[in-house]
């Protein structure tokens, strides 16, 4: 039966195909063609037309693993992964984007502060409530709040006036004064010698506190000038000023002519309470002539203030003084005195002394700190820190060391801590590339500055290197110091590299120089001072989990925003990649400035001290975290184990071809600076200006490579220590160091070695060499200390290191000395062919490491 119904269909398709074939052969060609699209569409009656309703067939037939078209299924996880992987790629980007631009710049860390709003209250910190901490003057006080009253000196004599008489007023420190002036004697808590001589008038300046009261206690300061020149009859006048933002004169007594207590003055403050000023004279005279004068002054320009009220008086002899006005109680907020000589005679001193009294210091004062009271606590104190310096610094026991040397080590000491200075203000911060910057939150920061003529402000990488020394005079200092540049991290882990608050601080700092970037970095050497914390005084109250968070953050900052393109390796941020200017494009952010890196700066370049730096960083968090935890290891000390590998180290920075390590990057030697006309030629102006931009001079050299600039960065996997004892490559490193061919000079060890094509030659038209050649002592001081190190352990090379450190040592304090000797002033940086000082002075910042270069004091 069924056989027979297969056949009967079979019969009929036959039929029916032969009746489609007559109608196409018999039919018109219109009712073909209509057949023929009938049949195309049922042949794809499944497949739709529209976009959407395509994706909708394809993506439903893909997950039946159904498709028109046969594909392999391996081919369809490729593709769909490729998709997957391109739309997480843009998702994460635009995130990255969506942050950037609403990151904020200037919002605090969300971590406990280290320093409380009254952790500098006179009650919380009464020994480090007032002090000379307006270093940027030649002699300036103030306290440590918000809003301070200040106290500073003036002088000019008759001289100057007249041959400067846009410059004859000496207030700011001002290397084109041409003075020699610093601190003889300087403890950072109680009293201060300075001695400042200006050509033929010879100012000495000392400056003594008593603690008492609520409020900070009592102080004097005592002024004396001495004419130098023979017959002396120029007049000389001394001013002596108060400030604060706010009215704080109550009453001022009448100048008095028959007595020595000249002026007393009645003030109050909300912080200082009530208290009085007494203007005392040390000097019986009959050639005086003392005016006084009240004011609405601002701060940062009190000099130009005070000049605008100087008037010339009709007397037989003309004399500049102070113009007279009623003094309103309810509006001014400054005081001046001024003193002025009217026939000095040479060599005879007058002496005058400010007494500053408070309230509730009354019921606590036997006697007023002045008289022959002032010289005994003085010649006591002066007699303390000679004992102190020698029982921490034991210069005696040293070979070679005379009275003269020690002194110049007690004054350097000296100008470092009375170099410590607190400010108030906001920050001006920005993001890469904004126009307008943010204002930073008002904060306080409590630091050493590098020098107080030319750089008065607190510079992150210098700080370090300052608290070496100041952590071995009181650690306390130190303490107070790193806390309070930990307490300016904002949320993203960031510290300024300058900081720059308060308005006087601005007025000193080169309008391009104020803003700070957030994507800038600088050296981490807070990290040295914490390692040598660490090792000295673990159980220091500053090793808190607060602390050690705060200071994680900032470690993870630099491991976020400072990686390199490759793993373990590193890059600062902040090189112009478009200079034209530059021979080689400066890397501010190394602290290294126009040290040579790769000629032309791309995200594959590799930084050798950057490296180093975050070997050692990692080492400290991870002994912190140890101390804090008790525990022996932690992922930080093991990333630290991982950078401190030589084979990685040498993979990524050491070059065969040169023998050294270096950086990494896009490089060639062959550029120069060429002098070019500026803009498009114009025949009406024949002489045309012109300016210096750089060209390559062999472009085919333009190349990824090793940077072979042989200098202080190829030093530091020595500097740091992270180079192994038996190692070959630290034998290569010492021999290089003796080369004078290279770095080794009898003044010392210079940045950069004169093989180099860059050495001693300028960055631009009009910049001159930095760290090109000249001897900076902080380096020399790591280099030192990493020599003594490894001399110290055992090994086929501890005698060439013990050999080469003793004679760097020598060369370099028998140099240091010489130029103290002969400028009156410690230096900057010291010229590599002369060993003469040079930049700016004087220069009590890192410089001061001399003196733990004379007491070898390095780590312990």
């Amino acid at each position: 039966m069924s056989a027979k119904m297969s056949q009967r269909r079979r019969q009929l398709d036959n039929k029916r195909s032969s009746a489609i074939n007559n109608e196409q052969t018999n039919g018109n060609s219109a009712i073909i063609a209509a057949a023929a699209a009938a049949r195309r569409r049922n042949q794809h009656r499944h497949f739709p037309t529209s976009n959407r309703s395509r994706f909708e067939y394809i993506l439903k037939n893909l997950t039946k693993k159904k498709f028109p078209i046969t594909i392999p299924s391996y081919l369809i996880t490729i593709i769909t992964g490729l998709i997957m992987s391109f739309v997480l790629y843009r998702v994460v980007v635009t995130i990255i984007n969506y942050r950037s631009q609403y990151e904020y710049t200037n919002i605090p860390i969300k971590l406990p502060k280290l320093i409380d709003v009254n952790d500098t209250a006179p009650k919380s910190s009464p020994e480090r409530f007032w002090g000379t901490y307006r270093s940027n003057l030649y002699f300036g006080l103030k306290h440590r709040s918000a809003r301070s009253l200040s106290g500073g000196l003036m002088w000019f004599d008759y001289s100057k006036l007249q041959q400067t008489p846009d410059r004859f007023l000496r207030h700011w420190c001002d290397q084109n004064d041409r003075l020699k002036y610093g601190w003889n004697y300087h403890d950072g808590e109680t009293f201060g010698v300075e001695q400042i001589n200006d050509d033929n008038l010879q100012l000495n300046v000392q400056w003594l506190k008593q603690i008492s009261g609520e409020h900070g206690g009592d102080w004097t300061t005592r002024i004396s000038v001495t004419p130098q020149s023979l017959n002396r009859t120029e007049p000389i006048s001394l001013f002596f000023y108060f400030h604060h933002d706010l009215p704080w004169i109550d009453e001022i007594s009448s100048i008095s002519t028959q007595s020595l207590d000249l002026l007393t003055v009645r003030g109050q403050t909300n912080e200082l309470e009530g208290f009085t000023i007494k203007i005392k004279l040390n000097t019986n005279t009959n050639q005086l002539i003392a005016r006084t004068l009240t004011d609405v002054f601002q701060l940062e320009r009190i000099h130009e203030n005070l000049l605008a009220k100087l008037v010339t008086n009709s007397n037989e002899q003309t004399h500049v003084l102070l113009a007279e006005q009623p003094f309103k109680d309810f509006e001014h907020n400054t005081f001046f005195i001024q003193l002025t000589l009217k026939q000095p005679l040479a060599n005879e001193m007058f002496s005058f002394d400010i007494i500053y009294q408070s309230d509730s210091s009354n019921n606590e004062r036997e006697q007023d700190l002045t008289g022959f009271y002032f010289n005994e606590e003085i010649t006591r104190l002066q007699k303390q820190f000679d004992e102190r310096f020698e029982n921490i610094f034991q210069l005696k026991t040293k070979q070679n060391m005379d009275a003269k040397k020690i002194q110049f080590a007690k004054s350097t000491l000296s100008n470092l801590i009375g170099g410590v200075s607190y400010f108030t203000g906001k920050s001006l911060v920005a993001k890469a590339n904004q126009k307008v910057p943010d204002e930073y939150w008002t904060a306080s920061l409590y630091t050493a500055v590098p020098s107080r003529s030319f750089f008065p402000r607190g510079f992150l990488w210098d700080e370090g290197f300052h608290n070496l020394l100041i952590a071995r005079w009181n650690k306390n200092i130190t303490v107070e110091i790193i806390s309070h540049w930990l307490d300016l991290l904002n949320d993203n882990g960031w510290i300024p590299r300058e900081v720059i608050l308060g308005n006087e601080a601005r007025a000193r700092v080169p309008a391009e120089f104020v803003v700070q970037y957030t994507s800038n970095a600088n050296p981490p050497t807070f990290f040295l001072t914490i390692e040598y914390l660490l090792k000295t005084n673990p159980n220091n109250h500053l090793f808190t989990l607060p602390f050690t968070q705060r200071l994680e953050k900032w470690y993870q900052w630099y491991n976020r925003t400072q990686y390199g393109s490759l793993p373990l390796s590193y890059r600062w941020r902040g090189r112009n990649a478009s200079s034209i200017y530059e021979l080689n494009p400066k890397t501010l952010t190394s602290g290294l400035d126009d040290y040579p890196r790769a000629s032309h700066p791309t995200d594959a370049e590799r930084h050798l001290d950057l490296r180093c730096w975050m070997t050692l960083a990692s080492t400290v968090i991870g002994k912190l975290y140890s101390l804090i935890n008790n525990e022996e290891t932690n992922r930080y000390l093991n990333y630290a184990q991982l950078l401190s590998n030589n084979d990685e180290l040498d993979q990524l920075h050491w070059s065969e071809q040169y023998g050294m390590y270096a950086d990494y990057g896009l490089h060639t030697d062959h550029v120069q600076l060429q002098r070019v006309p500026m803009g498009k030629p114009n025949p009406q102006q024949p002489q045309q200006p012109t300016h210096m931009v750089r060209q390559v001079t062999r472009q085919a050299d333009l190349t990824i490579k090793y940077v072979k600039h042989f200098g202080y960065v190829s030093l530091f996997p020595l500097m740091t220590r992270v180079l192994n004892p038996q190692s070959l490559k630290l034998e290569k490193t010492l021999n290089d160091l003796q080369n004078p061919n290279l770095l080794w000079t009898q003044y010392g060890l210079r940045s950069l070695a004169q093989s180099s094509s860059l050495y001693g030659v300028r960055n631009t038209e009009h910049d001159p060499p930095y760290w090109r050649g000249a001897i900076w002592i902080n380096m020399n001081y790591m280099i030192l200390s990493s020599l003594q190190h490894y001399a110290k352990i055992p090994g086929p090379y501890s005698e060439k290191a013990r050999q080469i450190y003793g004679q760097l040592r020598t060369n370099l304090i028998t140099n240091m000395f010489r130029v103290y000797e002969k400028t009156g002033h410690v230096w900057e940086q010291y010229d590599d062919k002369t060993g003469n000082g040079q930049g700016s002075y004087p220069f009590t910042g890192w410089s001061s490491l001399i003196v733990l270069i004379m007491s070898e004091l390095y780590d312990e």
